[in-house]
């Protein structure tokens, strides 16, 4: 189940992008006490780069563990201390000087004191954690209704998962927003499972971020990517049309179905969460197909056979399949800015995008609401 999957990646993300904001001249210390210190035991500074983690400046502790580190920052950026290669703690440094406990037997975590961004980085930390919590048991009851077959309980699941995911968004957005001249919000966003779904407020909150901290390069590289993430068609927009062949050889257009309410549905027939989704889509049609609801599907398939094979099976009834057998590289896909499936866009009868990525439940509901 995709949902599932994906809430399990996003908390175990690894931040390793190098982020950086105003200039600053000047030395920052970082200092502590290793408790229980290991003899010839290396503490590390290391700095996040795009892509790597890269060593700074490597000590000793004394032996009643203390040690101090020294390094110019001439802008601040994310580092990370490592103590004896088995405890990290992610650290944000600027202009003051951080003080850091540790306990070298791994008797506790490391704790970091001595600016506001490290207060950030401490509030971030503490939420992904409590809601990992949330989520284990989560993945617990939804293996549960898996292994015994509840398929009704397992519908009921996603549609909390997917609220669940809303929620920590919403938090993590209010989070980012609050936290005025710091470059932890760069941190903050790299939870979020699909950075496309949230590109207008990470558009905003660039903007805030160039305000708040010019001549930042890692700003500007923040903003740059954006673009990356910008979807092609947001809510509200008149969905780009799509010409492609259906299996007969004929082209058959988006456009054609003007005047009707109409999924524009991206699958394959290798994809089997868009194969599990298929019976519901069906049963949808079938229902309201007559009140002027239609589906078109564009496949991802790469041979022709499977491609009709999975329509037959499936018992996709409707008229409109069509596919260019390029797999990601298909026109629409690329159009669309399609990179996963399954990806489904609910248009109204003017083309415009008025719902993305129903399945289930909340497919069913939007219909109803329509057409009820």
């Amino acid at each position: 189940m995709t949902l599932k999957k994906n809430i399990a990646i996003v908390l175990v993300l690894l931040i390793i992008s190098a982020c950086s904001a105003s200039k600053n001249d000047g030395t920052v210390k970082v200092s502590g006490v290793i408790k229980n210190p290991i003899p010839q035991g290396e503490i590390i500074l290391e700095k996040f780069e795009v892509g790597q983690v890269v060593p700074v400046k490597t000590v000793n502790a004394d032996t009643d563990g203390n040690f101090e580190i020294e390094t110019e920052v001439t802008e601040p950026g994310f580092y990370r201390i490592n103590v004896y290669g088995q405890q990290f703690e992610i650290l944000v440094l600027n202009k003051e000087d951080i003080t850091i406990t540790a306990d070298g037997q791994g008797g506790q975590m490391i704790e970091a004191k001595g600016s506001e961004d490290l207060k950030h980085l401490a509030q971030v930390q503490d939420y992904m954690e409590q809601y990992s919590y949330v989520v284990r048991d989560f993945n617990e009851r939804y293996s549960k209704a898996q292994q015994s077959g509840d398929n009704l309980k397992m519908e009921e699941l996603v549609e909390e998962g997917t609220a669940l995911e809303a929620g920590k968004v919403k938090k993590l957005k209010a989070m980012a927003w609050e936290m005025d001249g710091s470059i932890v919000p760069l941190m903050v966003t790299d939870y979020f499972p699909d950075k496309s779904e949230e590109y207008k407020f990470l558009d905003s909150l660039g903007q805030k971020l160039q305000k708040e901290l010019p001549g930042s390069s890692q700003v500007e590289m923040f903003v740059n990517n954006l673009a990356y993430f910008k979807p092609a068609v947001q809510m509200g927009d008149v969905a780009p049309d799509i010409s492609l062949p259906n299996p007969d050889g004929t082209t058959m257009s988006l456009s054609d179905l003007r005047g009707k309410y109409v999924l524009l549905d991206f699958w394959a027939g290798w994809c089997g969460p868009c194969r599990k989704e298929n019976p519901n889509v069906v049963a949808m049609y079938n229902k309201y197909n007559k009140d002027g609801f239609e589906v078109f599907s564009v496949s991802l398939d790469r041979t022709r056979d499977k491609w009709l094979s999975a329509i037959a099976e499936d018992g996709l009834v409707w008229p409109t399949h069509v596919s260019d057998l390029k797999y990601f590289q298909s026109e629409a896909a690329m159009t669309y800015k399609v990179n996963a499936i399954p990806f489904a866009l609910l248009l109204d009868p003017e083309g415009r995008v008025i719902g993305k990525n129903l399945r289930g439940r909340a497919l069913q509901n939007k219909l109803a609401s329509i057409f009820e």
